[in-house]
């Protein structure tokens, strides 16, 4: 299966070039969708030059400014499912936060799931150089997300996954309405509740080194408030079709 990695970046001039070079060195001949929010550290300028170094393997999508990581990834998804005839999408940072090392094993995994999450929390706590506030503030919010949603999955805040292409098509996509980190959460909720199968592997998850973290108070204060509105979302038409199909054939 051909696989494509879609990164949002918004200053990330830092880590970009790093980030890129480790994701092609991976086995699998996977590629590179860069999606930038017009940096202006120049970030959509690099990614441009690393396009050129491998025009077969990385492509870049400019947009106008910084609308939030949501509208990002939802326009890197449009444009994969548009232009491409890549069998599996991959959501990751750009920070090195989620290490390309296990881009394999999530292109393993999609053969039996149609969507890959990977989880810090699997195998107790696997992330490196979190304090304790930041560390509890996750596993609360992760819980927090399971009480409300009921899916029964370990770690529903992260945003290393895995997407096979259908699962995207059968999402519809203009109807997702979270801008900030919640979106990772909305998102494996409509696929969940459509019946796609949801599986998960273990990940490390590292704290950046260079650059600054996008999470703000802001952030944090929409996501709690959205993951309620998650519960009374209802699928539309052409979603409770997908769904009725996909848990027909699951069953």
């Amino acid at each position: 299966m051909k696989a494509i990695v879609v990164v949002p970046t918004y200053n990330e001039c830092d880590n970009i070039e790093n980030f890129a070079n480790s994701v092609l060195a991976q086995s699998g001949n996977i590629d590179i969708l860069v999606v930038d929010d017009n940096s202006p550290d120049g970030t959509g300028d690099l990614a441009e030059g690393l396009a050129t170094r491998f025009p077969e393997r990385i492509s870049v999508l400019h947009r106008e400014r910084k609308e939030g990581l949501g509208p990002a990834y939802l326009a890197g998804f449009q444009y994969v499912l548009a232009h491409t005839d890549h069998d599996l999408i991959i959501q990751m940072d750009a920070d090195l936060s989620h290490d390309p090392a296990f881009l394999p094993a999530f292109i393993k995994a999609a053969e039996s799931y149609d969507l890959v999450l990977g989880s810090r929390y699997i195998r107790g706590i696997s992330v490196v150089n979190w304090d304790f506030k930041r560390l509890l503030l996750s596993k609360t919010a992760s819980r927090y997300v399971r009480i409300v949603t009921g899916m029964p999955f370990t770690d529903l805040t992260g945003g290393f996954k895995c997407w096979r292409r259908n699962t995207l098509e059968g999402i519809n996509l203009s109807k997702v309405s979270a801008r900030g980190y919640i979106f990772q959460t909305e998102m494996t909720y409509r696929a969940h509740r459509m019946g796609f199968r949801v599986g998960e592997i273990p990940i490390i998850f590292y704290e950046r080194n260079l650059g600054r973290s996008k999470i703000s108070g802001h952030i944090i204060l929409e996501a709690l408030f959205r993951v309620g509105l998650l519960r009374f979302k209802r699928l539309d038409r052409a979603e409770r079709v997908v769904a009725g199909r996909t848990q027909t054939i699951g069953d």
